[in-house]
């Protein structure tokens, strides 16, 4: 089994208690484990596949508990970084009826990752780099921490998987800056998982079958856009099928995408060639979709994550 080593940002999600509250409303919150790279890898050693985090989170209570969360899912966590300067990023975030929910982020410790405070040597004894984030891109020098390893990966032809986890609140609606930030991963990314809100962004339009279109141009990779309960778009060498969703009961959505790239993940590290057929990759689609709909069943995103050990 191949090892994944996921890269990015580890928090903590405070939730409110109650839902169809506003932040300015609530009173009370609840602290979960987070962050969309730190998500994806515990499904994958949720499912009993080999995960590693790389991150930063402050020297604070916060950070050790953050720390013992992944360990306890089973995720190594020797390239996670302790930093005694700096507080653990928190956000909070407010769950509406359907499960969605909105965030406000204070930054911390996780946007302080500098390639000098990594081994790269151990680093590089991973099979498969997922990179995929709502916060490395933001500022520096996470942003070029990310961008470097990245590079590395990529001359090195390991297999590399890309979610821009896109977040409007963080950008402030600088969807251009966002899209140039993103494009170099796009080009290096073997899979590449978004919504049907990303790929509009990307494909810079509001038609659906055009952006579509604009996909084509990335023959080489194996494109997934997630689409909610209407299903999954599998998109590979001018192959397109939707893979349909499983029923759920959704009470919060947090970490679904995540658990269903992280599922994603765990089954292509099963296989000694990646290099899937079509229809192999339609069962991948299968079981991720039925990953991310158990996750959407419970609140938070790695304590949802327990769940997915029924699907072993």
């Amino acid at each position: 089994m191949k090892k994944v080593l996921c890269i990015g940002e580890l928090l903590i999600d405070f939730f409110t208690t109650h839902t169809e509250v506003s932040i300015i409303e609530a009173k009370t919150f609840e602290k979960q484990a987070g962050g969309a790279p730190a998500n994806v890898a515990a499904t994958i050693a949720m499912l009993g596949g080999q995960a590693y985090f790389c991150g930063k989170v402050g020297n604070d209570a916060f950070g050790h508990f953050l720390k013992q969360t992944l360990e306890q899912a089973g995720v190594h966590t020797d390239q996670l970084i302790m930093d005694p300067s700096a507080p653990t990023t928190l956000a909070f975030v407010s769950r509406q009826k359907d499960g969605e929910r909105d965030f406000i982020f204070n930054r911390g410790a996780d946007e302080l990752l500098c390639i000098e405070d990594l081994n790269l040597q151990q680093l590089m004894i991973s099979d498969m780099y997922h990179f995929g984030s709502a916060t490395a891109l933001l500022s520096e020098p996470f942003s070029k921490t990310y961008e470097q390893l990245m590079q590395t990966m990529l001359m090195q032809d390991y297999f590399i998987s890309f979610d821009p986890n896109y977040r409007a609140d963080l950008w402030k609606h600088d969807t251009e800056q966002f899209i140039r930030k993103c494009e170099p991963f796009i080009e290096a990314a073997n899979f590449i998982k978004m919504s049907d809100e990303e790929l509009l962004l990307f494909a810079r339009t509001d038609n659906f079958e055009q952006a579509i279109k604009w996909l084509t141009q990335f023959n080489d990779k194996t494109i997934a856009i997630t689409q909610g309960a209407s299903g999954t778009m599998l998109i590979q060498n001018g192959q397109i099928t939707t893979v349909p969703a499983f029923p759920v009961n959704s009470v919060d959505t947090t970490g679904a995408g995540d658990a269903f790239v992280g599922a994603v993940l765990y089954q292509l590290s099963k296989y000694e060639d990646t290099n899937l057929s079509f229809n192999e990759w339609v069962t991948v689609i299968e079981f991720a979709n039925r990953a991310a709909s158990k996750v959407c069943e419970k609140v938070g995103a790695i304590e949802a994550l327990s769940s997915l050990k029924e699907l072993q």
